[in-house]
């Protein structure tokens, strides 16, 4: 009864073009169509009562309940969204924002407008691990969702064929997460825009692999603290990549990650944003410009375009170059391998491909500077000296 005489008050008060207020607690119904439903505040303990309650303002047919969006906020009680949560109402677009007592959301929750929604955006959630199959199984029902954001959770690993909406198009997955796992979009046919964001502990080998093949790009966007990414991460995508990097968030640029991407035949585009001076190694970058002209793919620096070779020589790189390639730091990405057979020829292959880094780049002058403190060694004494001597003359007169 409560909540009718917010309802009709509001209703009564507000003109035709009015906008929902944004006060604490209350309830509003946007008129302009009757479009929009927001629940503000933590009066609303029981969201499918209140559905259930307002039902006798819209007609029996179904039109009249498909809406244009739902926005609950600012509830600190409630904690779950129960099965069919909407009774028979229908919404394109759901917001759920700073709920942070929300830990449950049931599986079927979302059953009356599962094949109307169009996008979801979360943020700020109490859901933890312990609730997180039912809550991927709540969003593995929307049959049209095209666009998902999940923001500030408490989830930890996004396991094995996690998304599987097959008509998404944009995925923004906000960290801090522990791994991304194998195949975890793997039934997302049409995502085009990835978005991880925050920080991830460990990415898998597999984590960005489909099910299908396909010509159309995926945008990947790395604005993440990444701890390791396991060797070959973007070779079984089965399309077209475009990865974004965010230089401020690296603290190691793996070659033997990131350059088999931009030789596959596929034409891969990396794009890296910010500049080399906000990198632990700045020098990392520089095989990029040395082996370009083995790459089909492309590279680009978004906010410093004119970046050339050149530029590196302000951090001396040639000195720190070892085996072709320069040395990493401790810590940032990581290289990981799994050692299994399969895929032993590619390892190889890897292997080979980073010690053919162009060498001619490495400074002579370190390299005499090396052989230098060799010969030079206090350690190696006069009898090590002559015993050397001594075998070398006992071999000439062996032959």
């Amino acid at each position: 009864l409560l909540i009718k005489l917010i309802l009709i008050f509001t209703l009564l008060s507000t003109n035709v073009d009015a906008k929902c207020p944004s006060k604490a607690n209350s309830f509003c119904l946007q008129i302009d169509g009757f479009d929009s439903i927001l629940l503000d505040g933590s009066h609303f303990t029981n969201i499918s009562k209140v559905f259930r309650q307002i039902a006798f303002l819209f007609d029996d047919d179904h039109e009249s309940k498909e809406l244009d969006q739902f926005i609950l906020i600012n509830n600190f009680k409630l904690e779950k969204l129960d099965r069919n949560v909407f009774c028979d109402f229908r919404f394109r677009h759901i917001v759920i924002r700073n709920c942070t007592r929300l830990n449950k959301i049931d599986r079927d929750a979302f059953n009356g407008t599962a094949s109307f929604v169009k996008s979801i955006k979360i943020d700020y959630i109490g859901l933890t691990e312990s609730s997180s199959e039912e809550f991927f199984e709540a969003l593995n029902s929307l049959d049209n969702l095209e666009d998902l954001e999940l923001k500030n959770h408490r989830l930890l690993n996004i396991s094995d064929y996690t998304f599987r909406q097959k008509r998404l198009k944009s995925l923004h997955l906000d960290g801090p997460l522990e791994v991304i796992s194998n195949n975890a979009f793997f039934y997302a046919d049409n995502l085009s825009i990835l978005k991880l964001t925050k920080s991830i502990r460990r990415i898998k080998q597999h984590a960005f692999h489909f099910r299908l093949t396909s010509n159309k790009t995926l945008d990947l966007y790395l604005d993440a603290k990444i701890g390791s990414m396991e060797r070959r991460v973007f070779l079984s995508t089965q399309r077209p990549l475009t990865i974004n990097l965010f230089l401020n968030k690296m603290s190691n640029f793996e070659a033997a990650i990131f350059k088999p991407v931009l030789m596959e035949q596929i034409k891969h585009e990396l794009i890296l944003h910010g500049n080399p001076k906000e990198m632990r190694n700045p020098c990392q970058l520089l095989w990029l410009f040395r082996s370009k002209h083995r790459f089909k793919g492309v590279f680009q620096f978004k906010d410093e375009p004119l970046i050339n070779e050149s530029y590196f020589d302000q951090w001396r790189c040639s000195n720190q170059m070892i085996h072709g390639h320069p040395s990493s730091s401790s810590g940032g990405t990581i290289v990981m391998d799994n050692n299994n057979n399969n895929g032993q020829t590619n390892d190889n292959e890897i292997h080979e491909e980073m010690n053919n880094i162009d060498r001619a780049g490495m400074d002579q002058s370190h390299n005499n500077a090396i052989s230098s403190i060799i010969i030079d060694s206090p350690n190696i004494s006069f009898a090590h000296i002559m015993i050397i001597i001594i075998t070398a003359i006992r071999l000439l007169l062996q032959t």
